[in-house]
């Protein structure tokens, strides 16, 4: 009877231990959220070029005099990253009271033409919208959604047209001056705009192999001095050519029948056909 007696005392001194050790505990984590020698008194913004830091400092919202412990690290993160122009942003508690937000910020690499003017990264993700972007040396890419901004994955339209720009620049930086526009809403692929108004039907695959084609048909035009008005690359073996309509003489010297040649514009347009690797030939 003694023993089981000495066996229940220690067992209430251990419990009552605990259960002082817990409380202890638990008193000392509140005085530690509450505690005012703990409040963030400084939220610095690292990394940041083109985002104001102020802008950053709202995105993360950790309002001064918040307990650091009381932070959330993942939120303040998450809001951050889904600024424009940001690929990711991590958050660090420096005691006693200083929170800096790192970021990353994505690089501009081509113009959007979506509703207004929207720069994106070589990964389709946004980074600015600018009313008066300036010039990027690169075409500008239509017929595509504008691009959402933070995390939203870019629309394969998007990511087909900088996959081009990659494929046009690494064929010919002489070409890509050349071209102004890349229309990605046609069903048969892109359709390129030069600088000098020529519409380009390039078909839908084999990109790089078509624009090398380009690239010697417009060198061959420039040679012989000949303007045409669209270049149809969709074909395996030949390219063909729409010649541009020249414009009509001014003044009132017309002939009695010159409105009846007249082309309508249900007619066939003049092509010029050439097999891929010859010269231009008339058809």
């Amino acid at each position: 009877m003694g023993r089981s007696l000495r066996l229940a005392l220690r067992a209430l001194v251990v419990g009552l231990t605990l259960t002082g050790l817990v409380v202890a505990a638990f008193v000392a984590w509140d005085w530690v959220r509450r505690t005012p020698l703990l409040a963030t008194r400084l939220v610095e913004v690292t990394g940041a070029r083109r985002l104001d830091e102020a802008t950053v400092r709202v995105a993360a919202a950790i309002e001064p005099g918040t307990n650091l412990l009381a932070v959330d690290v993942a939120a303040a993160e998450d809001r951050v990253a889904r600024l424009a122009g940001v690929r990711r942003a991590h958050v660090v508690r420096h005691l006693p009271g200083r929170v800096t937000v790192l970021l990353e910020e994505r690089d501009p690499h081509a113009l959007v033409n979506a509703g207004g003017l929207h720069w994106v990264d070589a990964e389709g993700y946004l980074v600015a919208t600018d009313a008066r972007p300036g010039a990027t040396g690169l075409p500008i890419l239509t017929g595509v959604p504008a691009p959402a901004p933070g995390t939203t994955a870019p629309s394969q339209s998007l990511r087909a047209g900088l996959a081009l720009l990659h494929v046009l620049q690494r064929t010919s930086g002489r070409l890509a001056a050349r071209v102004s526009e890349v229309d990605l809403s046609r069903p048969h692929g892109p359709v390129l705009y030069l600088v000098d108004g020529i519409e380009v039907r390039l078909g839908s695959d084999a990109w790089s192999d078509r624009l090398a084609r380009l690239d010697g048909v417009l060198g061959e035009l420039d040679a012989r001095g000949e303007r045409v008005a669209s270049i149809d690359l969709r074909f395996r073996d030949q390219v063909v050519l729409t010649p541009r309509t020249p414009a009509l003489p001014a003044g009132p010297a017309r002939g009695p029948g010159a409105a009846g040649r007249r082309r309508s514009v249900g007619d066939p347009p003049a092509t010029l056909v050439t097999p891929a690797p010859a010269g231009l030939e008339r058809r």
